[in-house]
C-alpha cells in the first residue's frame, strides 16, 4: 500500500491510497468467497454456485463490496502510516480497481494546529460581592410578601403596593378609542370589573400608580400613560394614551409582622431568619461572581483565538445547542412559527457557539497538556479555567 496526503482547507487533507495488484487480488478474492458462500441461485446448493456465475449474476454488488472492503481494509492503516491526527473521515472518492491494483482518496478532517493564546497573567475584572443591607432588605420584604393574607376593605381605607383592585377603564389615544387603532388591543383599550394587582408588571404602571390612595367607588380621568416603542401591540407604539378609571373595589394586602413572618418561614426567629437569608445572598452573590470571572477568562480566551475546526465536530456541537434551545423553548410556551421566522438568525448564531466551543475544547486541551493538569473530560476544563483565573491579573 502506497499513501500520500495533500492539505486542504478547514481542517482537511486529502489522503490518496493506492494497492498494487496482489493486495487488490486479495480483497477480490475474499469478497468472491464470500459471495459463493451466502448468494442464492435457482438450481444451486447454497455454497456451489461457480465463481464465473457468480461474478455475472452479481457484477454490480461485487463491485460495491470490494469498494466497500478495499476502504474498510486500508483506511485505518493509512492514517496510521501518515501519522494523522484524525478526527473523522469526511468523505470517500475516485474508487476504482482492476488486475492491477486499486485505489482511492478519503477526505480526512484532522485536529487543528493553531498558536496557543497568552492565559496567563490575563487582566480580569472584579465586581464587589458584599451583600448591603438594602439588598436583604429587599429580599425580606420579598418574602414577606410571599405570606401575605387578604381581606375585603373597609369604608375609608385606600389603595397601597400590593393590594387586588377591581376597576372599570377605558382609554383614548389623540381621541379616539384605542380599539380603532387596533381592534386586538381589548386589554389595553378597556375593561368592566378587571382585577389585577397594584405591583409592577401586572398591568399598565400609569394606571397603577393612579390607583395608590384611591378609595372604592372613586374614579380618576386624565390618566396619561405612554406605550412602549418596541413591545406595543401595532398601531400603539410609542403612543400616548388618556385614561379614565374607577375603582369599584378591593382586597388589603396585609403582611405578617416579623414574628409572623418566622414562624411562617419556620425560623427561630425574625434575626436567625434575616441571618439566614443574608447567607444565602451572600453565597448566591459569590458563586454569580465566580461564574461571570471564568466567563469573562474564557471570551478573553477566544477573542485572542481564530482558527478553523474540523466541521463534525461543529456540527454535532450544533446539534446539542439547538436541542437545548427546543427543550427551552418548549418550556418557555414558544410555538413552531417562532423558529420559522427566525431560522436563519438561529442557525446563525448555532454555528457560531458551537464553533467556538469546539475551539474552546481544543484551547482547554492544550493548556491542560502544557501545565499536566490532570483530569478527567468533564473536570479537565473546570481545573484550566480555575488555573487561569488563579494567575490572572485584577
Amino acid at each position: 500500500m502506497k499513501t500520500e496526503v495533500k492539505k486542504l482547507e478547514k481542517c482537511q487533507v486529502q489522503l490518496n491510497v493506492t494497492l498494487d495488484a496482489d493486495e487488490m487480488k486479495a480483497i477480490v478474492k475474499d469478497v468472491e468467497k464470500a459471495f459463493v458462500r451466502e448468494a442464492k441461485l435457482p438450481g444451486f446448493r447454497p455454497g456451489k454456485i461457480p465463481v464465473e456465475l457468480i461474478r455475472k449474476e452479481f457484477a454490480n454488488g461485487l463491485k460495491q463490496e470490494t469498494e466497500r472492503m478495499m476502504y474498510q481494509r486500508n483506511i485505518a492503516e493509512a492514517i496510521k502510516a501518515e501519522k494523522l491526527d484524525d478526527v473523522a473521515v469526511a468523505d470517500v472518492k475516485d474508487m476504482t480497481f482492476n488486475a492491477e491494483g486499486g485505489s482511492f482518496a478519503a477526505i480526512v478532517e484532522v485536529k487543528p494546529v493553531f498558536k496557543l493564546p497568552t492565559y496567563k497573567g490575563l487582566k480580569l475584572t472584579s465586581n464587589d460581592v458584599t451583600v448591603k443591607d438594602a439588598d436583604v432588605d429587599d429580599q425580606i420584604a420579598r418574602l414577606r410578601a410571599a405570606y401575605a393574607t387578604y381581606e375585603d376593605a373597609k369604608e375609608g381605607d385606600v389603595v397601597a403596593e400590593g393590594d387586588f383592585v377591581q376597576i372599570d377603564y377605558s382609554g383614548t389615544v389623540g381621541g379616539k378609542s384605542i380599539l380603532e387603532l387596533n381592534p386586538e388591543a381589548k386589554v389595553v383599550a378597556s375593561g368592566e370589573g378587571f382585577w389585577t394587582q397594584v405591583e409592577e408588571g401586572r398591568f399598565l404602571p400609569e394606571i397603577l400608580d393612579a390607583l395608590k390612595g384611591m378609595k372604592a367607588g372613586e374614579t380618576k380621568e386624565g390618566v396619561k400613560a405612554k406605550f412602549d416603542k418596541e413591545s406595543a401591540p401595532e398601531g400603539l407604539k410609542g403612543e400616548k394614551a388618556v385614561y379614565t378609571v374607577t375603582l369599584k373595589s378591593f382586597r388589603r394586602r396585609i403582611l405578617p409582622d416579623d414574628a409572623q413572618f418566622a414562624e411562617k418561614a419556620k425560623a427561630e426567629s425574625f434575626d436567625a431568619l434575616k441571618n439566614t437569608i443574608r447567607e444565602q445572598m451572600q453565597k448566591h452573590a459569590t458563586e454569580s461572581e465566580a461564574m461571570r470571572r471564568e466567563n469573562e477568562a474564557v471570551d478573553l480566551l477566544l477573542k485572542k483565538s481564530d482558527f478553523d475546526v474540523p466541521g463534525s465536530q461543529v456540527r454535532r456541537a450544533m446539534d446539542g445547542y439547538l436541542n437545548q434551545l427546543a427543550e427551552r423553548a418548549q418550556r418557555s410556551g414558544l410555538d413552531a412559527s417562532y423558529f420559522e421566522q427566525n431560522r436563519d438568525k438561529i442557525l446563525k448564531d448555532a454555528e457560531e457557539t458551537a464553533t467556538n466551543q469546539v475551539r474552546l475544547w481544543y484551547i482547554i486541551d492544550e493548556i491542560a497538556k502544557v501545565e499536566n493538569i490532570e483530569a478527567k473530560d468533564e473536570e479537565r476544563g473546570k481545573k484550566v479555567v480555575e488555573f487561569i483565573i488563579a494567575n490572572a491579573k485584577n
